[in-house]
């Protein structure tokens, strides 16, 4: 089968590292992959190494808030939406691809040129849009026209939707984990990402993402640590990521706020690290504290998938999940004090921090493990296929 992905961002956070996982495996079952990327980078690396054919479109329309800001943007936007489409049709004569695959809702092209090159048309919806209700009210038509099938990341994703989309193209496929990617790390990789950063000695607690205040939540995460910090004397909290280009302003405001609440000596801001999982294998406790709906947060299930016990905001596809009180902790968004109740609670109590983490690790097993991931998605492939083929041989029938 011939596959053509169009992909969004190039760096390898959440969805880039869906998109690796996939492209990955589609590879190694003979399948001839291609993948159009807005810029080169550490993803597109990634992707060659694993035989993926990778081309750059740095004029790839997708959708972002400046684009709205005023009607000049919005037809400037229009005319880069007409030539990516253009662009795309060019490389889809070329590739012949069987199936367009839109790995995330925000980028236009894929469906307009799949309907017009009679390719079936796949969008992966990552995405929850309650910053932007009014203009998702009609955006969401738009994926239903031009799609053959919408897959959402979780339930919390697929309630967005119109019920009259949600019965007809909708289909929930929460992300796959490879087991063998969440193997034990080995103790000398552990020691050397602690011994990094002055780190070994402490008990670590680790907020993993993007730095986005009011969102990703480090400001409520470094208010917990201020609660938290004059009852624990060798605790440190990490929060391991950075912003994404163009809100380094977030960064700035992570480290105002660690001034402000004299947290100098006890939070550090790592960056992004080369040995992630690593990173998760040297933390006592995963956080996860976003203030706005996450459609799946891989931060979750890999925290999971590590055997990390997990705190996290009962918001969006986190509540898909984890399961309070056994598989990890669910907290209110933005409640610092309620965030620092439940991190107390398990620095006080092993057994419980033992517990979580077995659980945790056991439901990412069964639920959330790559193989019902991948099967599922292939058999999503040969539908569209099969229907697209039916529709063919009607309008055949019809023309005789």
């Amino acid at each position: 089968m011939r596959i053509l992905f169009l992909h969004g961002p190039a760096d390898l956070y959440g969805a880039s590292r869906s998109l690796l996982r996939l492209t990955s495996r589609l590879v190694r079952e003979g399948n001839c992959v291609s993948v159009i990327l807005p810029a080169d980078g550490d993803l597109a690396r990634q992707l060659r190494a694993e035989g993926v054919l990778v081309i750059v479109d740095e004029e790839l329309a997708i959708v972002s808030r400046q684009e709205f800001r005023n009607i000049w943007h919005v037809l400037r936007f229009a005319r880069l939406v007409f030539r990516s489409c253009r662009r795309l049709s060019a490389l889809v004569r070329e590739h012949s691809p069987d199936v367009i695959h839109t790995n995330t809702a925000l980028i236009l092209p894929g469906g307009i040129v799949g309907r017009l090159c009679r390719i079936p048309h796949i969008c992966h919806v990552r995405e929850i849009f309650v910053e932007f209700s009014k203009v998702w009210v009609l955006y969401q038509w738009f994926l239903y026209m031009f799609c053959d099938r919408i897959l959402c990341v979780s339930h919390a994703v697929a309630e967005q939707f119109h019920p009259r989309i949600r019965a007809r193209k909708i289909q929930v496929l929460h992300n796959g984990f490879p087991l063998d990617e969440f193997n034990p790390v080995p103790e000398e990789r552990v020691i050397r990402f602690r011994d990094s950063f002055g780190l070994n000695g402490q008990r670590l607690i680790g907020l993993v993402g993007r730095i986005r205040f009011g969102r990703k939540g480090q400001d409520v995460f470094l208010r917990a640590a201020a609660v938290l910090k004059p009852k624990f004397t060798n605790l440190r909290f990490l929060c391991i990521g950075s912003p994404f280009p163009g809100n380094e302003d977030h960064l700035r405001l992570f480290d105002s706020l660690v001034e402000e609440l004299g947290l100098e000596d006890s939070v550090l801001c790592t960056g992004d690290v080369e040995d992630i999982k690593a990173a998760y294998a040297a933390l006592d406790i995963s956080a996860h504290c976003s203030t706005l709906p996450e459609a799946f947060g891989g931060v979750v299930i890999e925290s999971m998938a590590m055997g990390k016990p997990v705190v996290a905001t009962a918001i969006g596809g986190t509540l898909e999940q984890i399961e309070d009180g056994r598989t990890g902790l669910l907290t209110t968004p933005g409640d610092e004090q309620e965030l620092a109740v439940a991190l107390e609670q398990l620095l006080l109590q092993d057994d419980l921090i033992l517990e979580l983490s077995q659980n945790g690790r056991k439901r990412f097993e069964q639920e959330f493990e790559f193989e019902k991931f991948f099967r599922t998605l292939m058999s999503v492939y040969e539908d569209v296929l099969k229907e697209r083929r039916i529709c063919a041989a009607d309008l055949s029938g019809q023309a005789n």
